[in-house]
């Protein structure tokens, strides 16, 4: 039996975007700087749904995960190459953690966790510029109100990093910091969050790694010391010459990273879905059974990829996903059913995991009045237990993309059990 979700992300084809709205947001930016980029080219103009159920069922993941990550064992066993100390600190996972799912007839399957995840900010404008089309819509939608609280919250997430540091008040200076960051895809949502933090009174810089002095144990820009870096490097373990200076920093507490190349470890590490797919270790580990249960229905089966499991993972290829460990986005990541034998002896000689395909739902649109099938995937933003904001994004392709005419992030709209 079909959910209302399910029929509705195949048979409604609404356009719920009202692209004046969203070009207005261009002119609240310099000209120099968000108009030459644009935002309109991130969205669909199709929104996607889920049953209310379905956001239980990632609470109970998001729960099941930090429940597991809390345990003695699990991190020896994730975090083996640190120092001990470090094991037993408080790990948030830092800000905008991501749970990625595929939504498949057996339920919410858990594909990727993230952390320095983006497009939160760019999402929350799209909510803000949707149209109240139908009745459904009008249900589901969010009003006014809970969308500036959630722009509040995205505020409060880091003062909240910055407090459970040790920190008191608030951070001075907050920096954004990326490689060539005028040159990032996302680089417009990297404007919203300086204009966030201005507008509260902080001094905030979009930053690359190479215009941070080091100045003692201390980072500095234009003579202005940094209290708090927002991290959007892919780099997650900062350790390319120009980003020694902010671990050094960091691991001398002389700044906040958020996240952290411990947030990293901890939660978005490939092989760490090994670990939270090992079932009969997690309950050797004190996972509660339940705990253990929702995590084994959820994660599909993940292993490391080494040369004595190559055979196998061969023969299987047809069913197997494989990516990088230590890789980010879609970078180097194949769909089993279409490698050479070539490329397989790349992956096995290299550091990959392997993980059980679960192919993606479809989305059924309309682009100009021609009915197109689009994938769909599902993010959860995340800070500590709380999900922040969920999102759907279409393409299509091998992995989630922007460049799929129609495409984009969608409005994810949770749908309750009788509408």
């Amino acid at each position: 039996m079909y959910s209302l979700a399910e029929i509705l992300n195949e048979k409604c084809s609404c356009s719920t975007l009202d692209k004046e709205r969203l070009s207005e947001e261009a002119y609240k930016f310099p000209l120099s700087e968000i108009r030459t980029h644009g935002i309109e080219h991130f969205y669909s103009e199709t929104p996607s749904f889920i049953d209310i159920s379905d956001k239980e069922k990632i609470r109970q993941i998001l729960f099941s995960i930090r429940n597991a990550l809390r345990l003695p064992e699990v991190r020896d066993r994730i975090l083996s190459d640190h120092d001990p100390k470090e094991k037993g600190r408080d790990i948030t996972g830092g800000a905008f953690l991501s749970l990625d799912f595929h939504q498949t007839k057996e339920g919410l399957k858990l594909i990727e966790i993230n952390t320095n995840a983006g497009g939160a900010y760019l999402q929350l404008k799209l909510l803000e510029a949707q149209i109240r089309c139908c009745k459904i819509i009008d249900i589901a939608i969010q009003n006014t109100e809970a969308l500036q609280d959630l722009e509040e919250r995205f505020y409060s997430i880091f003062i909240d990093e910055w407090i459970s540091k040790g920190r008191v008040g608030r951070p001075g200076f907050i920096a954004i910091v990326d490689v060539n960051p005028s040159d990032q895809f996302l680089y417009p949502e990297f404007l919203l969050f300086r204009d966030l933090f201005r507008s509260k009174g902080i001094h905030s810089e979009i930053l690359d790694p190479d215009q941070i002095e080091l100045i003692g144990e201390e980072l500095y820009f234009d003579g202005k010391k940094i209290d708090l870096i927002y991290n959007r490097l892919t780099d997650f373990h900062l350790s390319e010459d120009t980003n020694l200076k902010i671990l050094k920093a960091w691991k001398n507490g002389k700044a906040i990273v958020t996240p952290s190349p411990l947030d990293y470890d901890l939660y978005a590490r490939k092989t760490n879905l090994n670990v939270l797919s090992d079932n009969d270790f997690l309950i050797k580990a004190g996972l509660d059974r339940k705990d253990s249960e929702v995590l084994r229905s959820s994660i599909p089966d993940t292993k490391i990829v080494t040369l004595g499991n190559a055979e196998e993972l061969w023969e299987k290829r047809k069913s197997i996903f494989f990516k990088p460990k230590e890789g980010f986005g879609s970078k180097a990541a194949y769909y089993g059913g279409k490698l050479t034998k070539n490329k397989f002896s790349e992956i096995i000689n290299g550091e990959y995991i392997s993980q059980e395909f679960v192919p993606p739902s479809v989305r059924v649109t309309s682009i100009s009045g021609e009915e197109m099938e689009l994938k769909m995937d599902i993010r959860a933003y995340i800070y500590n237990d709380e999900i922040l904001l969920l999102a759907s994004r279409l393409y299509q392709g091998q992995t989630t993309n922007f460049r799929t005419k129609g495409g984009g992030f969608s409005p994810l709209y949770t749908l309750p059990e009788i509408v």
